[in-house]
């Protein structure tokens, strides 16, 4: 009889597929356009498409912004996972959207070949977001599990693991905006030496008994998670880290009613 079993250590099969999936979109698009914004769309597209096929139905994904109550509007977001009890305050011809903060629980920056230069600018842009997100006093900090997370995806990248992570080490400060880097295929080189195809750049905080003891000034531990199938880690983590967010922030119907006319005054007269 056949079984459906995965185990720890081991390829998942299923998302391998999914990862071949995407990377193929955006092969395909490098093959027949030089266009940034073409082969953007076609990185961003598939990867949603993931989510919404994967996610439970209390999560939802689309791209776009989210605009706090007082009325200020978030950079271009390339994936935006949500609390789907939310309605969207609205939705364009492409599927992007304009949603409110108090829904947002996830937030992902895609990059189709992942450079250093990406690491720098993403971590500012992180930190950017990260302030947007304060606004709210159940987000109050950045590390909280009421605020929403955050994470630069790379599908490819051509530079050494090692340079990857001095930038991403060197540039990322948890205290403002905590967003790990995950990586689906590494440098051939470095992923034969690790022993998986790609991974997660993490900075693992240090317990309070071990408050500034770690190799940061700081405290956090700098990390590298190889994976044999990065995806199925993204997967498993954005589901755990979505209900424990949700969970924190404990929002009733009666709160969501609440902020639903928080974000608009819904009247002409």
């Amino acid at each position: 009889m056949k079984t459906y079993k995965h185990y720890h250590g081991t390829p998942n099969q299923v998302m391998s597929q999914e990862e071949a999936s995407i990377l193929l979109c955006v092969e395909r698009a490098l093959a027949s356009s030089s266009n940034s914004q073409t082969i953007g769309k076609n990185g961003e597209q598939p990867f949603i498409e993931f989510l919404q096929r994967y996610l439970p139905n209390t999560l939802r994904a689309t791209s776009g912004h989210f605009v706090t109550p007082s009325g200020d509007i978030s950079p271009q977001l390339d994936a935006i996972v949500f609390d789907s009890r939310y309605p969207l305050l609205s939705e364009n011809i492409d599927g992007s959207a304009l949603l409110m903060l108090n829904s947002v629980v996830h937030i992902y920056e895609l990059k189709t070949n992942l450079t250093t230069k990406d690491i720098r600018k993403s971590v500012a842009n992180s930190q950017k977001v990260a302030a947007l997100t304060q606004q709210i006093k159940d987000f109050d900090t950045p590390d909280g599990w009421g605020a929403p997370r955050q994470t630069l995806l790379g599908y490819r990248t051509e530079q050494r693991l090692e340079t990857l992570e001095a930038a991403f080490f060197n540039a990322s400060t948890p205290e403002k905006a905590q967003m790990d880097c995950i990586i689906l295929r590494c440098n051939p080189r470095d992923a034969e030496a690790m022993g998986g195809v790609g991974g997660t750049l993490h900075l693992e905080p240090p317990f309070p008994e071990e408050s500034g003891r770690g190799p940061r000034l700081d405290g956090y531990f700098p990390m590298f998670i190889p994976s044999h199938t990065p995806l199925s880690d993204l997967y498993y983590t954005l589901v755990q880290d979505a209900y424990y967010t949700l969970g924190e922030r404990n929002y009733s119907f009666h709160d969501i009613g609440a902020h639903f006319n928080d974000y608009m005054s819904w009247a002409t007269a």
